[in-house]
């Protein structure tokens, strides 16, 4: 993070400010100009879109990581997987801060204890998992791929309306809702939201099941895809 931010004016606030603002402008153009009838909206998109921008820029930022970081890895003899973590660490950072910061005005006007915060732990850490998991495939992916990297903003920029971010999935038609039901990245982030909006233990714990199953499989398939790969990885550096 030192040697992220710095010779920047504001260093850390700049990243901070940026899901913060975004989000405040989301929150009042979906809600007073489309007029979308959700209860608790802010608290609705907050559970939604920051995990997203988590997600969706650690996945730009880490994915020619490997790449770009060529010399260093053939200079010395350290893990690849280092420089994935310390960049997902570091986002991860940035998104709690963000969070931590829109979530105690909110849960204070509610005026009620919020108990699936109790559960957000549990939450953040598959979606930690899962996000290291899709971030070091699609790393090693870019190795031997060299258009990963160009693949990955047009995906994300899809997958944004395609994810029930800033809309429910009820207003998905029924036999739309299974394109819905298989977003890998909707079911990272579902239980997320789930923690903080209209929490109910019996739906969240199966949403929580199937956003962590998802998660370890990227996670395995990232190792397995690594196993396979190593002897050749240096050489396509």
């Amino acid at each position: 993070m030192k040697a992220r931010y710095r010779k920047t004016i504001a260093g850390f606030l700049w990243v901070v400010a940026s899901p913060i603002i975004l989000y405040c402008i989301q929150s009042v153009v979906f809600r007073k100009f489309l007029k979308l009838d959700i209860p608790d909206y802010a608290l609705f998109l907050l559970g939604g879109l920051l995990p997203w921008i988590f997600l969706s820029s650690t996945l730009e930022m880490c994915t020619p990581m490997f790449s770009t970081r060529s010399e260093l890895l053939k200079s010395f003899k350290i893990s690849p997987f280092v420089l994935i973590l310390s960049q997902i660490l570091d986002n991860f950072f940035n998104f709690l801060f963000a969070f931590i910061v829109l979530l105690i005005p909110l849960v204070f006007f509610r005026g009620r204890a919020e108990i699936g915060l109790l559960f957000l732990p549990f939450a953040m850490l598959q979606l930690l998992i899962g996000v290291t998991g899709f971030v070091s495939l699609f790393s090693l992916l870019q190795v031997f791929y060299k258009d990963v990297r160009f693949v990955i903003p047009f995906i994300t920029n899809v997958f944004f309306f395609l994810t029930p971010i800033f809309y429910p999935i009820d207003v998905v038609p029924d036999e739309l809702r299974i394109f819905i039901e298989i977003n890998p990245f909707y079911m990272m982030i579902d239980p997320f939201r789930a923690t903080l909006y209209f929490f109910d233990i019996h739906a969240f714990l199966p949403i929580l099941l199937k956003g962590s199953l998802v998660s370890i499989i990227f996670a395995m398939s990232a190792w397995f895809y690594w196993r396979r790969k190593r002897n050749e990885f240096y050489l396509n550096l």
